[in-house]
């Protein structure tokens, strides 16, 4: 009887273990049988050439810039047909930084669907703004992003730095001043709502190229005139609203 009461308890561990490994066979953000991936392939452009660190381009006010950081977060991705929701990724936060000038991010799974508009949000939602950074997984962790001295202010949804010419020569060098825009607070929050005609089969990937035109975030800043805007102060305002327009998907 002790015999049979072992081998029984044996087969049923060992069938666990195997019912355990098929379900762990499709990791998280990976399609199953039944589902898709929603991917989001990025550019950074000047107008219709790529963005690079490394070259000088002009602000709203035609004086020369060159960027040292452009990061910002976007938030809740959200696919439309019509007014219908096909699939909403709460929870789910990218941060875009125009060091790396192409890219993809994998936001997760989703059911077959044809899809005629994204919806994000551009900045974080309150919550998730005031919590505690120390404690965030990536990308809600990464230094520079959050306002370590102002807790209060949450983290800084655009981050813009580098210097701007101030001697009209169009060359710009450690001797030209620098402009910081750190945009900032619940008030800074945007909402961008981009059509586009897709569809995902099971197995398959939806995979929209979005473009994040540089030239249409600076559009009306004068950097030499106002080098410096923190929180939400006017030119924050002014480019939390260009950021909306500066979101294009091709």
């Amino acid at each position: 009887m002790n015999k049979h009461l072992l081998l029984l308890a044996t087969l049923a561990v060992a069938f666990g273990a195997c019912k355990k490994d098929e379900e762990e066979t499709t990791a998280p953000g990976q399609p199953s049988g039944s589902t898709g991936t929603f991917r989001i392939d990025y550019g950074f452009h000047w107008g219709t050439g790529d963005f690079d660190l490394a070259n000088t381009y002009t602000d709203g006010n035609g004086h020369a810039v060159k960027f040292t950081t452009v990061k910002f977060y976007l938030s809740h991705p959200e696919l439309m047909n019509g007014t219908n929701e096909v699939a909403h990724f709460h929870d789910s936060y990218m941060l875009f930084d125009g060091a790396t000038a192409h890219g993809s991010q994998t936001v997760g799974t989703m059911s077959p669907g044809s899809v005629t508009e994204l919806r994000l949000t551009i900045g974080l939602d309150s919550l998730t703004n005031h919590a505690d950074p120390i404690t965030a997984d990536f990308p809600l962790n990464i230094p520079g992003m959050h306002w370590s001295w102002n807790p209060a202010a949450g983290y800084k949804f655009l981050n813009l730095e580098g210097r701007v010419d101030n001697d009209g020569d169009g060359v710009v060098d450690d001797n030209d001043p620098s402009f910081t825009y750190h945009c900032a607070t619940d008030n800074a929050l945007r909402e961008a709502a981009l059509a586009f005609s897709g569809s995902v089969a099971a197995g398959g990937t939806l995979a929209p190229h979005l473009e994040i035109r540089m030239d249409l975030l600076v559009a009306g800043v004068d950097m030499l005139m106002t080098p410096v805007a923190m929180g939400y102060q006017a030119t924050n305002a002014v480019l939390m609203d260009n950021l909306v327009t500066a979101l294009v998907i091709e």
